[in-house]
C-alpha cells in the first residue's frame, strides 16, 4: 500500500537538525523571553503534535477516542494545568483543563481531539496515524484539524508558565471528542457544568493562513439543521412491472424536493427568511474586500458555474450570510451492477440546512414539518439530527481587534477578516450562554487537505502562528 524504502519521520523520533533551517526568529513586541522559548523548543513542540496525531481517535467509528482523551489529559498536566475528565452517558469524554493566573480575565480555548475517518486509505502517501515529515510539511490524520492547533495552544501556555510561572490571563481548555460527528453532547456538558466553562473570550478550534500568506480571522459560523427523510409506500420491494398500479416512493420524494427551493436557490418554505439578520453596510464592505474561497470553487470542483447562475460577488455573499438547503444523499432500490427491475418499497434522503444569525433551528424545523403537511406529505417521516444556531462575533470587538493588530505585527500584512465561515460548529453554546466574543485564529495553510487523504500542516507556520496567538492574548488583556 505504501512505497517501500521511503525515508520516514514517525512520531517516535525526528532528526535534531530537521527544522534548523525552517524557523527564523521574528522581531516583534510580544514578550521577548516567551518568544525565545517558543523558538528554541520548536522541535519538541512538533514531536508533541506527532505524538497526539499518532493516537487514532475516529469518533465516527469510536476508534481510540477514550485513549486519546487520556493522552490529552496527560498533555495538559505536562504543561502545569489541572484537569477534569467529564463524562456523560453515551458521550465521549470531554477533557477540561485550567491554568490559573493573577489576571482577572479568563480566556477559553475550544478544540476537539477526535478526527475524521481516514478512508480512502489507498490515497494516503504515508500511514495516516504515523506522522511523517516531508517537503516542509507534517502529514497525518488530524495534524491540522484539530490536533496540531490543540497542541500549539498547549505549548504556547507552557511557554508562559516556564518563563513567568503563569500565563498572561486565566486559561481554560475545553477539548471534546465528538466534533467530527456533530458535537451532540457539548451543550449538555456546558449545561451540566455552567461555571466551569465561563470565560470572557473564546479562541475557537481552527485558524487559516490563505494562499497569499495572510492570516485569516474567522468571526463566525453558520448553524445547521440536519435531517433524514423517509418515504415508504410498500411493505417490501416489488417487481417494476407493477409500477402501473403501485405507488413508487422515489417519485413522491422527488416531487417533495422540487417544492423546497427554486432554480435560483431560494428556499420556498414560508417564513424561512423572516428572522435572517442582514449584514450591515460596513460588514458588506468587508465582505467585498475579503478574498473568498468562492473564487477557487469552480476550478477546484470542475463546476461550469455557481448554483442558480449567481455571480462571483453573489456567491461570496451567499457563502457568508445566506441560508442553504442541500441534498446530502438519496438511496433506494437496487444500486448494484447490471439491471434489476424493481419498484422500491422506501426511499431515504439526507438534507442539511445551513442557517445564519437570527434563525432558530427549532422554529424552522417546525416550519418545515408544517410545510410538509400543507402540501399533503404527512406520510414523510422526519428524523432530526444536528440542530445548531449560527453565531458571529463583531469585527469591532476587543478580541477581534486584538487579533487583527497582532496579525499585522507578526505577519507584516493586514489580516483577512472572514465575516462567517460557510461551515458549522457549536460556537453558539459559548456565545449565547456567556455573551463571550469568539474568533478562529491559527496556522493551518489553505491547502492543508483537512477531511481528505494526506492532511498536513506547514512547519514554517507553526512558530508564527503561536506567536500570533500569544500577541493576541497580550493585546486582549492590555
Amino acid at each position: 500500500m505504501f512505497p517501500s524504502g521511503r525515508a520516514k519521520t514517525p512520531a517516535q523520533g525526528f532528526p535534531q537538525s530537521l527544522f534548523s533551517d525552517v524557523f527564523a526568529r521574528t522581531a516583534m513586541t510580544m514578550d521577548q523571553a516567551v518568544r525565545e522559548y517558543i523558538h528554541d523548543n520548536q522541535d519538541r513542540f512538533l514531536k508533541d503534535i506527532a505524538r497526539l496525531v499518532a493516537q487514532p481517535s475516529v469518533s465516527a467509528k469510536n476508534e481510540g477516542v477514550e485513549e486519546c482523551a487520556l493522552l490529552v489529559k496527560k498533555m495538559i498536566e505536562e504543561i502545569g494545568g489541572t484537569t477534569k475528565m467529564l463524562k456523560l452517558d453515551g458521550a465521549p469524554t470531554l477533557v477540561f483543563g485550567e491554568v490559573p493566573s493573577s489576571s482577572k480575565k479568563t480566556l477559553l480555548f475550544y478544540n476537539h481531539y477526535d478526527v475524521q475517518p481516514v478512508e480512502p486509505l489507498e490515497l494516503w502517501k504515508s500511514p495516516p496515524f504515523q506522522p511523517e515529515v516531508r517537503d516542509g510539511r507534517m502529514y497525518g490524520r488530524g495534524v491540522s484539524d484539530d490536533k496540531g492547533q490543540l497542541v500549539a495552544r498547549l505549548k504556547l501556555i507552557e511557554s508562559y508558565v516556564k518563563v513567568h510561572g503563569e500565563p498572561p490571563c486565566n486559561i481554560k481548555f475545553c477539548f471534546e471528542g465528538e466534533e467530527e460527528v456533530g458535537s451532540g453532547h457539548l451543550d449538555q456538558y456546558v449545561t451540566a457544568y455552567p461555571d466551569l466553562f465561563k470565560s470572557d473570550a473564546v479562541i475557537w478550534e481552527f485558524g487559516k493562513i490563505d494562499e497569499k500568506g495572510r492570516p485569516v480571522i474567522g468571526l463566525g459560523v453558520k448553524g445547521m439543521i440536519y435531517l433524514e427523510l423517509i418515504v415508504k409506500t410498500l411493505n417490501q420491494d416489488a417487481h417494476s412491472m407493477y409500477a402501473a398500479a403501485l405507488p413508487n416512493p422515489v417519485w413522491r420524494l422527488v416531487r417533495l424536493l422540487n417544492l423546497i427551493k427554486d432554480e435560483r436557490e431560494a428556499i420556498l418554505i414560508p417564513g424561512w427568511y423572516d428572522k435572517v439578520l442582514p449584514l450591515a453596510e460596513d460588514e458588506l464592505k468587508i465582505l467585498e474586500e475579503e478574498p473568498s474561497e468562492a473564487e477557487h470553487l469552480l476550478s477546484t470542483y470542475g463546476a461550469s458555474g455557481f448554483a442558480g447562475d449567481i455571480s462571483l460577488a453573489e456567491a461570496k455573499k451567499s457563502l457568508a450570510s445566506l441560508p442553504t438547503a442541500n441534498i446530502a444523499g438519496i438511496w433506494a432500490g437496487y444500486q448494484g451492477p447490471g439491471s434489476k427491475t424493481v419498484l422500491p418499497a422506501e426511499v431515504h434522503c439526507k438534507m442539511d440546512f445551513r442557517l445564519v444569525p437570527g434563525q432558530d433551528p427549532e422554529e424552522l424545523l417546525a416550519r418545515f414539518k408544517k410545510f410538509l403537511g400543507d402540501h399533503g406529505f404527512t406520510d414523510v417521516q422526519v428524523i432530526a439530527g444536528t440542530m445548531e444556531p449560527a453565531a458571529r462575533t463583531s469585527y469591532k470587538s476587543q478580541l477581534a481587534r486584538a487579533a487583527s493588530d497582532a496579525a499585522e505585527e507578526v505577519f507584516k500584512t493586514k489580516p483577512v477578516l472572514e465575516i462567517s465561515s460557510a461551515g458549522t460548529g457549536p460556537l453558539y453554546i459559548f456565545a449565547r450562554r456567556y455573551g463571550a466574543d469568539a474568533i478562529d485564529i491559527g496556522f493551518s495553510p489553505i491547502d492543508d487537505g483537512i477531511h481528505a487523504p494526506n492532511e498536513n500542516v506547514r512547519l514554517d507556520l507553526l512558530e508564527k502562528g503561536m506567536i500570533w496567538m500569544g500577541q493576541t492574548i497580550e493585546n486582549y488583556i492590555a
